[in-house]
């Protein structure tokens, strides 16, 4: 009989403390994510800043001249005559609008028809600066000639895969807010009850909140302490430097968010364990 009552009087409220700390801890994670991914990823600011700071632009106009050089060539136009073109274009602008198109929701297919007359003029004029008797480019040559030059302009504007996910990107932005703010409250919540339901002893949601913040932590440092250790976002294979360079950096900067939050989930975490252990010592001496 002795024995049932022992196991009666267990206190089972760790336990069930416990488990709050678990589900506080998945929220503070999942808040890290959430939050990550809205200041990066579904932020159209974070996405023209990467660009801007790691010269994006000046690299696009680059690979674009290379390439319409390439093209050119073949077709009896000289490289003075790309540069010239190239000088008068404003590729940062239709990357601008492309940007903002993809996370406005509307269509990401880039408008060639502003180049191709541009191109076409230009190409008219330095065909009749440089017309020789009896060797005027047919109408077609120089249809096809324009044609091809649009093609490549619009794969320099353009990033590959981004427009197979507008669509998602521009739904979730609104849905990923609210998101944020229900773990929140929900987090706040539960670290509510394990004080309160404390009264007599208060230093013990200290405590509880030290394993809910060093367990988020753990959560969040996982992924970019993986992903660092791997290299795995330098291994992505693009097909221009420009992308390549963009990709690199615009994941890196989302891996820093990640650590910042496993940075400040570290520090309350032993911020919160420092203050139960001095309280717990004080209510012993003074027991």
């Amino acid at each position: 009989m002795s024995e049932k009552k022992e196991k009666k009087k267990i206190d089972k409220r760790p336990i069930a403390f416990c488990v709050l700390s678990f589900f506080m801890a998945v929220c503070l994670f999942l808040i890290s994510v959430c939050i990550s991914l809205r200041v990066t990823l579904l932020s159209q600011d974070y996405m023209l800043s990467t660009m801007a700071e790691h010269e994006y632009y000046g690299q696009v106009t680059e690979e674009f001249r290379e390439q319409l050089d390439s093209l050119g060539h073949a077709s009896g136009l000289t490289t003075e005559f790309v540069n010239e073109f190239v000088a008068s274009m404003d590729i940062r602008e239709d990357v601008i609008r492309y940007i903002d198109a993809f996370y406005s929701g509307s269509s990401t297919v880039v408008n060639k028809t502003p180049f191709k007359q541009k191109f076409r003029a230009a190409l008219d004029s330095f065909a009749e600066q440089n017309q020789k008797e009896g060797t005027e480019p047919s109408e077609e040559a120089l249809e096809y000639l324009t044609n091809e030059a649009a093609e490549l302009y619009a794969n320099s504007v353009e990033i590959p895969f981004f427009a197979l996910i507008a669509n998602f990107i521009y739904k979730l932005t609104a849905p990923m807010t609210i998101a944020i703010a229900a773990l929140a409250v929900i987090a706040v919540v539960l670290g509510v009850i394990m004080f309160l339901a404390n009264p007599e002893f208060k230093h013990r949601g200290y405590r509880y909140l030290s394993y809910a913040f060093s367990a988020a932590f753990i959560c969040t440092v996982v992924i970019p302490a993986i992903m660092t250790a791997t290299g795995i976002i330098g291994k992505v294979n693009l097909t221009t430097m420009s992308l390549y360079n963009l990709f690199v950096n615009y994941f890196n900067g989302m891996l820093r968010y990640m650590w910042l939050f496993a940075g400040v989930y570290l520090f309350f975490g032993i911020l919160c364990f420092i203050v139960f252990a001095n309280k717990h010592r004080r209510l012993l001496h003074n027991h």
